[in-house]
């Protein structure tokens, strides 16, 4: 009974301990999965074959994302993990299963909507009764981690990028004298090898301090930097090889503590250069401010006048020294106008444009005269301060003022004078206008009195004169200034007064305009500034006119020049032939191919810019005509492109006389005075190279036919020679007398040696000279083989230089040169005797010297050459004083003959 009490005692106890294990179970339970629902890490638990048996609400949320509607069956189903990251899964599953360690990877899970988050998953074996029954597969979201990695490494990315893009030379150096970091503009700038920065600083410095001027200064300025580590310093370094650097230094601080030092290489060699260029202009400027003509002076931004030119004194009665810093502008003008100085000079500081550029004002000058001014004021760029020029136009106002004192008085001289003058009512109707103005303009005076000033002048110019003209209005005094108006096929600049005609009250009833045509003074403003480059056209023309080897090329060129200097697209040079109709001479390449007219006949084309027409006005005016528009010509396009767009016609005048004409077409703005006048100067240049060149050619002609004249001449003069030679040869056959055929023989050779001259003046290219040092070889071999029948007794020697001779020298000379070699091979070697003949041809000293030598038995020793009968030697002292030269004969060891002449003497 006891035992089975004591049994039931124990059963009792063993219920209450399991019941005990439940509830800590059930406990246990419910915490894992309170944990297991909140962590924000996702939590997968897979079987042994792959499925899923559990996940936590992260994935479930994720998995949600995907648009799943339940969680699958299988890992591999999971669309929150992608393909291309599910080998990671096995190969760490191997890894548990194979008792291999296991690392955790980084691996990617799907999103909403195809965001990705990064995690990194830990996978590990599930156990009972240390058996695997389960992998946990733990993915921690390491997204946020990412990202702040990226941005640190784009951070890091953007400040060396900056650091790479500054145009400075960067180098940051630590406490212990080691350089962190730098640029590669501080390693170009320095030449250092990247290799010297990861030593120390001193050698760094070492390397620095050679290219430097004074390295000891740059020693001292570093030493001094890091005993006052916390100030920053700013130098200039100059280099042995002129470039100069700007160096800044400051402390490098880190959380308030120094860490190191800054520095910063910036090249300011080339503002050291435009420097000293600036300080140039200045005394370029300063040297056109004070011999400009006009009184002109710099007002500061509180009106002292800063700087005047002498002209100045003239119209303040002050000398500069008196004025400048002294005096201020309104100290000058008179009470009346300084308030009105006051409002111009607040516009203009608002907006330039707010306030004239011109107006009028009265002054005081140092005597107390009151003078009535015009001024011209602008901004000097960049700056509050005032460049003011002035005019002292009381003279002009004074006749103005008596041109109001009645209308009579001023109808009448304004129809007296060549100016344009015409008035306005308050309305802008025209109420005057004079015949000089009207017979320019075009303009019916019946027809437009009265009409508004809208109707009268060109659309684009109503604008602009209305509001000058409202401008006289408002502030009841003349405004002037100058004006391009184009009221008829030329635009023409006036200088213009607009004056207002006050009544009684002094309000202004009517406007007169006072008008002065300076076109002629612009334009030639605007030509004066293309002298230089009209000189140098010309010069380009005329050169070309004295290198180019045809007409036609000497053309092209002149047609190039022309499209240069008006920046024309196209061009052709045309010209009236004998029979008066239209040759071209010249055409551009690009309108050839441009517009597909290469093979095309170019004069319909012309035909149609109704050529004739402005042939026959070139012809009457004699001066270029300009066509910006083309209304005149009524012209169609000639291609796709509008061709011509405009078009420049200048005259080429023959002593006064039509010749032809240069067209030029297609300026990218309109052809204007200053291409019209050049044109004008540069054709009298064409006309003038291409009647030269046709002269040379002819000239050309005309000497190649007087060329070939000459050697037709010199043919027949050796051909004659060569008859009258053979002749005398045939006739000495007949001779009998010894001594007579000799003669015969000695002329005979005399006619060959000028005939050989003939011949060789025929075969030269030069009708007046031969090479006389080739003849002597010609003529000592013929005579060798004429007059020595045993060639091998006698030894000829050749010493000669290829020099050219007059034929007036050289004809005397080779007579010579004969005489004295048939001499020597007669006479010089008698019987069986051996020996030399030697012949020289050479210039010296600007002499021509030729020597006949022989060793043979020489003249008579008592032989006096001046007063010798023979033939022979009589020839030869004529021949001599012929030529006006030197003759030295020498008989020891044989005969010498020395010859000196100067043929430019001779010549001469």
């Amino acid at each position: 009974m006891m035992n089975d009490n004591n049994n039931g005692w124990n059963d009792q106890n063993r219920m209450k301990i399991l019941k005990n294990e439940i509830s800590n179970l059930k406990k246990e339970i419910a915490f894992k999965d309170e944990i297991f629902g909140i962590t924000p890490n996702y939590i997968l638990i897979i079987g042994l074959d792959g499925e899923i048996l559990e996940v936590n609400g992260s994935v479930k949320n994720l998995n949600y994302r995907v648009d799943d509607a339940e969680i699958p069956a299988q890992l591999s189903q999971l669309n929150i993990i992608p393909s291309n990251e599910f080998y990671k899964y096995t190969q760490s599953i191997d890894s548990i299963f194979n008792n291999k360690i296991n690392e955790p990877f980084e691996s990617l899970l799907l999103g909403n909507g195809g965001g990705i988050r990064y995690v990194k998953v830990d996978l590990s074996p599930v156990k009972a009764e240390d058996e695997i029954i389960a992998i946990s597969i733990l993915a921690r979201d390491i997204t946020d981690l990412k990202l702040m990695e990226d941005s640190l490494q784009e951070s890091l990315a953007i400040q060396e990028a900056t650091l790479e893009s500054v145009s400075n030379g960067i180098v940051v150096v630590n406490n212990h004298k080691k350089v962190i970091c730098y640029n590669h503009k501080f390693l170009k700038m320095w030449n250092i090898p990247e290799e010297l920065l990861e030593s120390d600083e001193n050698h760094v410095l070492n390397h620095i301090s050679t290219s430097l001027e004074d390295p000891v200064e740059f020693q001292s300025i570093i030493k001094n930097i890091y005993q006052h580590p916390l100030e920053n310093s700013t130098h200039i370094l100059r280099f042995k090889d002129g470039r100069v650097y700007k160096a800044y230094s400051q402390p490098h601080i880190t959380d308030h503590t120094i860490t190191g030092r800054v520095w910063s290489f910036h090249d300011i060699t080339h503002l050291k250069q435009t420097k000293k260029s600036l300080k140039e202009s200045v005394a370029y400027y300063k040297t056109i401010f004070e011999h400009s003509g006009t009184a002109t002076l710099i007002i500061e931004e509180d009106n002292t006048i800063s700087l005047v030119n002498s002209e100045s004194e003239k119209i303040l009665g002050y000398p500069p020294y008196e004025v400048m810093g002294k005096k201020t502008w309104l100290d000058f003008v008179v009470p009346e106008c300084q308030e009105q100085m006051r409002e111009y000079r607040e516009l203009r500081y608002k907006n330039s444009k707010l306030a004239p550029d011109n107006y009028e004002f009265r002054l005081v000058d140092k005597e107390g005269e009151v003078k009535d001014i015009m001024a011209n004021i602008c901004i000097i760029p960049g700056t509050k301060r005032i460049l003011a020029s002035i005019l002292d136009i009381t003279e002009r106002n004074e006749v103005l003022e008596k041109i109001t004192d009645s209308e009579n008085k001023y109808r009448t001289l304004a129809e007296a004078v060549e100016d344009f003058i015409f008035m306005f009512d308050k309305n802008e109707r025209l109420e005057y206008i004079n015949e000089y103005a009207a017979r320019k303009w075009k303009l019916n005076r019946q027809e437009v009195m009265g009409k508004p000033r809208s109707e009268i002048f060109p659309p684009e110019e109503n604008e602009l004169q209305s509001k000058y003209i409202q401008r006289v209005v408002a502030i009841k005094k003349t405004l002037r200034g100058e004006n391009l108006v184009t009221m008829c096929p030329d635009s023409m600049w006036l200088d213009t007064a607009l004056i207002p005609l006050k009544n009684n009250g002094d309000d202004v009833e009517k406007v007169l305009c006072v008008a002065r045509d300076i076109t002629e003074r612009k334009e030639y403003e605007l030509l004066l500034g293309r002298q230089n480059e009209i000189h140098k056209s010309m010069g380009t023309i005329l050169t070309e006119a004295i290198l180019s080897e045809t007409e036609e090329e000497l053309s092209q060129t002149c047609l190039t020049v022309c499209q240069d200097i008006t920046g024309s697209e196209f061009g052709f040079i045309c010209e009236k032939d004998e029979y008066g109709s239209f040759q071209t001479r010249a055409i551009s390449e690009d309108l050839l191919t441009k517009h597909n007219l290469l093979n095309t006949d170019f004069y319909p084309l012309l035909r149609k810019l109704n050529i004739k027409i402005i042939w026959e006005e070139l012809k009457t005016n004699k001066k270029p005509l300009i066509y910006n528009h083309f209304s005149p010509l009524k012209v169609n396009s000639l291609s796709e492109d509008k061709f011509p767009k405009n078009i420049l016609m200048a005259p080429l005048l023959k002593n006064g006389e039509f010749m032809g004409l240069i067209g030029l077409c297609n300026k990218k703005t309109n052809y204007d005075f200053s291409d019209s006048k050049a044109m004008e100067s540069i054709s009298t240049t064409i006309v003038e190279a291409l009647l030269r060149k046709r002269a040379e050619e002819k000239l050309k002609k005309a000497l190649h036919d007087k060329e070939m004249l000459v050697r037709e001449i010199h043919h027949r003069t050796k051909n004659n020679l060569m008859i009258m030679a053979s002749l005398l040869n045939l006739t000495s056959a007949d001779i009998e007398d010894e001594k007579a055929r000799e003669i015969f023989h000695q002329i005979q050779t005399r006619a060959k040696s000028m005939a050989l001259i003939h011949e060789k003046l025929y075969q030269s290219t030069n009708s007046k000279e031969i090479n006389f040092g080739e003849y002597i070889r010609h003529l000592s071999r013929d005579l060798f083989h004429t007059f020595l029948r045993e060639p091998g007794r006698v030894q000829l020697v050749l010493g000669l230089e290829d020099l050219n001779l007059d034929i007036d020298t050289a004809i005397p000379l080779g007579l010579i040169l004969n005489e004295l070699l048939t001499n020597s091979m007669k006479y010089a070697f008698p019987e069986e005797s051996y020996g030399t003949i030697t012949v020289k041809f050479y210039k010296k000293d600007e002499k021509y010297v030729m020597k006949v030598n022989d060793d043979g038995i020489g003249l008579p020793s008592d032989l006096d050459v001046d007063k010798t009968d023979t033939l022979g030697l009589q020839l030869i002292k004529n021949l001599i004083g012929q030529i006006d030269a030197e003759i030295k004969i020498q008989v020891d060891h044989g005969t010498q003959v020395t010859i000196k002449f100067s043929e430019n003497d001779y010549l001469s």
